[in-house]
């Protein structure tokens, strides 16, 4: 996956590249930390009935770009469905934004390190 998330003083920042960046025409997305409201770790069950496709690529294995759930905007970037971060946000371009990560814990940890009262919320079995 051409995705890489970056934590810094004062956002988190997804950069998109390759084939990923091409369909869903982004290459870059800044989440201030400021803007999320939670922190899911786990599984994101994609509704495949309720999801609109705005831009990006939709298979059985692959899910990348920005859909329209339950009159929500997402922007989704992922393999594996059981191994994704999933942010809940207020005020920004997006409502939420999954992503997969291979270092999770990590990344939790340096989100909460920034904004210690997000909540966060490990093992979901359902999507936000």
């Amino acid at each position: 996956m051409s995705f890489q998330v970056v934590a810094d003083e004062h956002d988190l920042r997804l950069n998109i590249s390759g084939w990923t960046a091409a369909l869903t025409l982004r290459r870059e997305i800044k989440i201030p930390y400021t803007s999320m409201e939670e922190i899911h770790v786990g599984t994101f069950h994609f509704p495949w009935t309720a999801a609109i496709k705005r831009t990006g690529i939709t298979t059985s294995s692959y899910k990348a770009g920005i859909f329209m759930i339950e009159d929500k905007k997402y922007f989704l970037a992922y393999h594996n469905e059981n191994k994704v971060v999933m942010l809940k946000l207020r005020g920004g371009e997006f409502d939420y934004i999954v992503f997969e990560s291979k270092n999770d814990k990590q990344l939790v940890h340096e989100i909460m390190r920034h904004c210690p009262s997000i909540d966060l919320r490990e093992n979901e079995e359902d999507k936000i």
